[in-house]
């Protein structure tokens, strides 16, 4: 065989799998193998979130920075997405030359398969739904020097899936992409200012895939906020003349740490308004997703949450409903029973891809059967609902304020902290200044169960 031949892609996985066995003492798992195969073939990492089903972050943050940090062991180079073919393949030649054949794997091991349980913890398939303009209206404002794009609207309504998807078109116009999930961080960083400040770097500088250099620009005499300006602008922004996407996922989570909430919005506010007149921060483009208005205490000047595009993403429409079941592959031809199942669902992305899931997976279902279970503890919300309950439970003054609504007969006036925090969770929707529960669901399943709190 010439040594000099092509590394090909079943080499090329079968090389990496015995680098990680040898290392790890472990194989490649299937999504690491997936992504490895997508990686290959030149697609970023929204291509290859968007093809598996997984968010973006999914890949990006997790399997991907895992895989090339455990690669980079096995080979002793450093790798990166960018950088790991040519690694393969001096790994495969060298091999090659050495035993005068293509490396194989062991004849007493095979490809692991990630269990069931493993697989569901992984997220779950995301059928984007278009609501048009928003995503035109975005892909138009990432695209200005130093835009900010504020998304909002109440858990489970696809605030996420819209992240991922301005983030895959951004890879598309060639930009850095660095997307944060604020729910992953746990409570001990989110309270403390300088080590939230140092951990929203050091994240930054590994998802760019450049050097840690943070101790160097890190002074304590100038304080969190200014070191934390610095290190972007004297290293980060330095590093790349791309443009940088930063999508900042459920910033909700900071709102109730006020210090940290209140210095780093703060920053985010002035780091929008220096790239009015920076060129090196107007290639921060920067992505902030919500759930609540119920923000810490801010100036208004100091506050990013009264500029850039905001976008406020509502329930679907009957169309983008019936768009939804022909995805899914249930319901195609029965716009009768998707109304049926409108009536107590509501426009809901969540709740009526769950109930198209349930059809899916069990075709002997009729809708009506379904529309029986669904207010129960036998449906495919349960969970979901019983989750609701426990944070109402936890919660008097939200738990009474949601009988209150739930006993009328129309809107009704709540205290605003309290509407807003309702409307957060997605329980109710506002008219005017009034509130009213969602949907029928939320209606049928609360009136039993908070009735007994």
């Amino acid at each position: 065989m010439d040594p000099n031949a092509e590394l090909t892609w079943p080499n090329a996985k079968q090389l990496a799998d015995q680098l990680l066995l040898e290392s790890t003492g472990k194989h490649l798992s299937d999504v690491e193998s997936q992504v490895l195969q997508g990686s290959w073939d030149g697609k970023s990492y929204g291509a290859i979130a968007e093809d598996l089903g997984y968010t973006l972050e999914y890949i990006n943050s997790d399997v991907g920075y895992g895989l090339w940090t455990k690669l980079s062991k096995a080979t002793g180079e450093k790798l990166t997405k960018r950088s790991f073919r040519g690694a393969l393949e001096r790994q495969w030649h060298d091999r090659f030359s050495q035993t005068d054949r293509i490396p194989t794997l062991t004849s007493d091991t095979t490809l692991s398969i990630s269990s069931p349980v493993a697989n569901s913890a992984l997220p779950t398939q995301p059928y984007y739904i278009d609501r048009p303009p928003t995503e035109q209206r975005c892909f138009e404002a990432i695209v200005k020097p130093g835009a900010l794009i504020r998304i909002k609207a109440p858990q489970k309504m696809g605030k996420t899936w819209l992240v991922d998807r301005l983030l895959h078109f951004a890879e598309q116009q060639n930009y850095a992409i660095v997307p944060i999930n604020l729910l992953r961080i746990e409570s001990a960083v989110t309270s403390n200012l300088e080590r939230f400040l140092r951990y929203f770097c050091t994240r930054v500088t590994r998802q760019l895939d450049i050097e840690n250099r943070l101790s160097d620009y890190w002074d304590e005499e100038l304080g969190s906020n200014t070191s934390c300006t610095e290190y972007f602008e004297s290293y980060i922004l330095q590093n790349t003349d791309k443009p940088i996407v930063l999508a900042l996922d459920n910033v909700d989570r900071l709102f109730p740490y006020e210090t940290v909430a209140a210095n780093f919005f703060s920053l985010m506010r002035a780091w929008y308004e220096d790239a009015r007149i920076l060129p090196e921060w107007q290639r921060l483009r920067l992505i902030i997703s919500h759930s609540t208005d119920i923000y810490p205490t801010l100036n208004i000047n100091r506050s990013p949450f009264n500029v850039g595009l905001s976008i406020e993403l509502t329930e679907f429409s009957q169309p983008q409903l019936l768009q939804l079941t022909q995805k899914k592959g249930v319901l195609q031809d029965s716009p009768e029973q998707v109304k049926d199942l409108e009536a107590l669902l509501g426009g809901h992305p969540y709740l009526f891809q769950q109930a198209l899931e349930q059809l899916r997976s069990n075709r002997e279902m009729s809708v009506e059967a379904l529309l029986a279970i669904l207010p129960t503890e036998a449906g495919p919300h349960a969970q979901y609902l019983r989750n609701l309950l426990i944070h109402l439970q936890e919660n008097p003054k939200l738990a009474a304020a949601m009988k209150t609504i739930l006993q009328a007969s129309v809107p009704i006036r709540v205290r605003s902290e309290l509407g807003f925090q309702l409307n957060s969770l997605g329980l109710v929707r506002f008219r005017g200044n009034d509130v009213e529960t969602r949907c029928l669901l939320y209606q049928l399943y609360l009136r039993e169960h908070l009735e007994e709190f």
